[in-house]
C-alpha cells in the first residue's frame, strides 16, 4: 500500500474515567502508551501528529482533519459500564467492514491479542456508526480499546505492559503500511 506515512494519534481525552487500583485515569494511562507509540513511529520515519490533553473530542477530530493523515489511531482503555460487570480483553472499533480502517484494525488487533494473557477473552474488530471520532474523522480511523481499566486483572496487565502494548500497536501499523 503506497501512501504517505503520516499518522494522527488520539489518546483518550476521558479524564474522569478512573481505573482499578493505581491505574489512574484513562486519559493519563493512554497518554503514557501513546508517548511510546509516538516515539517508536518517529524512530521508524513516520510523521506523527497527536491531540493535546486539553482538547475536546471535536477539537481532536478537527486537528486530525486539518493535517489529513493517512490514518487516525485512537487509543483507549475500556470500562464494563455497570457495577459488578467484568469485561476483559482487547477490541477495536471501526465504521465499515472491508474498509482500510478495518484492514488496519485487523493488523493491530492481531498484534494486541498476541501479547494479551488470555486470547479467549479478545473481542475482535467491531463495527459501529455510533462513535463521533470514527464518524467525523476523514482519514481511515480505528478506536482501540486495549483492555478494561475497571477490571483488576486487565488494569494490572495494562500498567505492566504499556511499552509492549505500544509495540503491538506499532507492529500493526507497520503491517498495514507494508501490505
Amino acid at each position: 500500500m503506497e501512501q504517505t506515512r503520516t499518522i494522527f494519534l488520539s489518546p483518550s481525552v476521558q479524564q474522569f474515567n478512573v481505573g482499578y487500583g493505581d491505574y489512574g485515569t484513562e486519559e493519563y494511562r493512554m497518554n503514557r502508551i501513546t508517548d511510546y507509540v509516538e516515539n517508536l513511529l518517529k524512530q521508524e520515519g513516520y510523521t506523527v501528529y497527536r491531540n493535546d490533553k486539553e482538547d475536546t473530542l471535536k477539537q481532536v477530530v478537527q486537528k486530525s482533519n486539518d493535517v489529513n493523515p493517512a490514518i487516525h489511531v485512537s487509543i483507549h482503555s475500556n470500562a464494563s459500564g455497570s457495577p459488578g460487570a467484568q469485561g476483559r480483553g482487547p477490541e477495536i472499533y471501526v465504521r465499515t467492514k472491508g474498509s482500510n480502517a478495518d484492514k488496519l484494525a485487523g493488523f493491530i488487533y492481531d498484534n494486541l491479542l498476541d501479547i494479551y494473557p488470555d486470547k479467549s477473552l479478545g473481542k475482535g474488530v467491531k463495527y459501529t456508526t455510533n462513535l463521533y471520532e470514527l464518524n467525523k474523522t476523514r482519514a481511515p480511523a480505528v478506536l482501540i480499546e486495549v483492555a478494561f481499566h475497571d477490571n483488576k486483572e486487565d488494569a494490572a496487565w495494562i500498567m505492566q505492559n504499556e511499552e509492549n502494548i505500544a509495540k503491538a500497536i506499532v507492529k500493526g501499523i507497520n503491517e498495514y503500511f507494508n501490505s
